[in-house]
């Protein structure tokens, strides 16, 4: 598992700005906010945490605690003003999120813990260097704009919404996941009534919940009217199964997921131009907007699915195509890498396969195949701990051949497969990873495009 998330915590919008309430800061609890993130399928291991406050503010005092236990760096930012009320933290954020994205090109998922419409400009921005953007906020106090170009929307319990399930101002073991949309308090009685423990009922209960927003008089008119967006539908999802993860069912994607709910249902996913993917009725699509196919049982078991899966989560396998891979193989079994340095090894490979085969293969293939080969632990990587772009690569021994190479890949994408469908066809999974034709050849381009 690779080190590629970086997080950055506007710690001034956690507050409010500065006139905070006692009870605000009392049960604000960043390890809440982490578990929270760390709930995301995308997500890999955390390499940088920096938390952006006027930290000599002695009322931070017990937030600097929990930033030491978290490991958290505190980036001191002085307000503007004399009375500290504009959100100075705002831009000395964005150009550390900047120049990470330029000098960590490892870095990969910026999670922004704010919920502030001006970032949305990052996020964009963010984009354009190929990253993906997490946004987690409070869901009443989130920027239309910045919830629509992030790539996910976290949801964070506001500390000063009353809950009558939190105990000593604490979330409790037994409640989990905190309700904080209107839409879905709305719905919390009729909620309750449905709820389980047990994750092999998600699709029922999860077709149980969309019937209800359907229903509903309020909501439905909602949902007609502007769409309801995805995050909501989330957020009642996990409050009905507090272990829900879509993953169980072999949704890489919480959209995908709901694609496959919504077949046979009233209801459809649409994704209008430049905004997030929403739920409405079939009968109310609006005009010039994308309507998501609804997938079956068929789509669990095809090529563009596997490949989903496989470039989602970790570990991680963007394939390039079954040529490059091989032949990267080959060249590694013959020439064993020895402490050299990933990006080092990447134009080494790419150097000297041009050179003695006459091709023009890609860096960046190149480089899949070394990060496919590295998530299947064929190497040993020093210094631990740090993004692979800084560590320096060893072929491990008992590697000598590219037959054990690529078996070992092979073994490791079937076992990431397994655990994510109860049954693996063979014949889809030949399909990806035999380079015997042309359409396979498309199907690893499919991989190695995914996010």
């Amino acid at each position: 598992m690779s080190f590629n998330v970086a997080i950055f915590y506007d710690i001034e919008n956690l507050l409010k700005g500065y006139n905070f309430s006692p009870d605000l800061i009392s049960n604000l609890s960043l390890k809440e906010i982490v578990n929270l993130i760390n709930q995301t399928n995308e997500l890999g291991k955390i390499a940088v945490q920096r938390a952006y406050a006027n930290w000599s503010d002695p009322r931070l005092g017990n937030l600097r605690n929990e930033i030491n236990e978290l490991g958290i760096d505190p980036i001191q930012v002085f307000g503007f003003s004399r009375d500290h009320k504009k959100n100075a933290a705002d831009i000395q954020l964005a150009i550390d999120a900047i120049d990470m994205a330029h000098i960590r090109p490892a870095i990969e998922i910026y999670v922004i813990v704010s919920g502030d419409g001006g970032f949305a400009a990052l996020a964009k921005k963010l984009h354009e260097y190929g990253k993906t953007v997490i946004v987690c906020a409070y869901p009443n106090m989130s920027n239309r704009i910045l919830k629509a170009v992030c790539d996910e929307f976290i949801p964070i319990p506001d500390p000063e919404v009353f809950n009558p399930e939190r105990q000593d101002s604490k979330i409790t073991e037994t409640n989990k996941y905190q309700v904080n949309d209107p839409k879905v308090v709305r719905l919390i009685p009729k909620i309750r009534e449905l709820m389980t423990n047990n994750p092999d009922d998600g699709v029922a209960l999860t077709k149980a919940l969309l019937r209800l927003f359907a229903e509903d008089t309020s909501l439905r008119r909602i949902m007609m009217d502007g769409g309801i967006y995805l995050s909501t539908i989330r957020e009642a999802v996990r409050y009905a199964i507090p272990d829900f993860q879509q993953s169980h069912f072999g949704f890489p994607k919480f959209t995908e997921f709901l694609q496959y709910v919504c077949k046979d249902t009233p209801l459809c996913l649409v994704r209008p131009q430049h905004s997030s993917v929403f739920l409405t009725t079939k009968n109310s699509v609006p005009n010039g907007v994308e309507i998501l196919p609804e997938l079956d049982a068929e789509y669990l078991h095809s090529p563009s699915h596997y490949c989903s899966i496989l470039a989602t989560g970790h570990p991680m396998f963007r394939l390039p195509s079954p040529d490059v891979l091989k032949k990267t193989a080959e060249w590694i079994s013959q020439n064993p890498l020895k402490e050299v340095l990933f990006g080092t090894a990447i134009e080494n490979i790419t150097a000297v396969l041009n050179t003695d085969t006459g091709d023009s293969l890609d860096t960046e293939a190149v480089k899949l195949s070394l990060l496919c080969f590295a998530s299947a632990d064929i190497f040993e990587q020093i210094p631990e701990g740090v993004p692979i772009s800084e560590q320096n690569l060893t072929l491990k021994e008992n590697y000598a051949t590219s037959d054990n190479i690529l078996s070992t890949l092979h073994n490791a994408i079937y076992k990431k497969l397994d655990n994510s469908i109860s049954v693996v066809k063979q014949a889809i999974l030949t399909e990806i990873l035999s380079s015997d034709d042309d359409q396979n050849d498309q199907a690893f381009d499919i991989c190695s495009n995914q996010n």
